[in-house]
Parts: C-alpha cells; sequence; structure tokens
C-alpha cells in the first residue's frame, strides 16, 4: 500500500464565505459540535461544503473512506469535523 494511504485525515464542513469561517472559527466546543450536524450555514444561510483537511479539495460525500484526491484515510469515514 502506498505511504499516501496512511496518513489520516478528516472530512470537515466549510462555508465559502470568509466571513462566515471567521465566526465558525471561533464557536465554543459545544457549538462546534453542533454545527457538525448542520447542511446549511446559520450565519449566511449557504448550503455548507464537505472537504478533505488534508488537500482541501471539495467532497462530494461524508461517507468516504479514503479522500479521492490526495488519498488519504479518513479515521472514521461517518464523522465529520
Amino acid at each position: 500500500m502506498p505511504e499516501i494511504h496512511r496518513k489520516l485525515s478528516s472530512i470537515e464542513k466549510i462555508c465559502h464565505d470568509s466571513e462566515c469561517s471567521e465566526k465558525i472559527a471561533s464557536l465554543k466546543p459545544e457549538h462546534v459540535t453542533l454545527f457538525k450536524t448542520f447542511t446549511y450555514c446559520p450565519y449566511c444561510a449557504e448550503e455548507l461544503t464537505l472537504v478533505c483537511q488534508s488537500c482541501r479539495e471539495q467532497l462530494n460525500s461524508s461517507e468516504f473512506k479514503y479522500c479521492p484526491w490526495c488519498g488519504v484515510n479518513f479515521a472514521d469515514a461517518e464523522t465529520v469535523k
């Protein structure tokens, strides 16, 4: 197995609006857990995007085991950061 597949990463939800991203980054830990369940940004109402935390490429499913762009292993494919 290639070395790249031994790396671990996670999938995270982001908002492409930089103002929202700053607000999201400053959320309290208990709110971050709740944010992971959201489909839409609570600040601008845009649909949140799933991205590989390692390469930052957009994903269309949170159920992937490996990133189709960089090959990293998502430690828990069902968990979105």
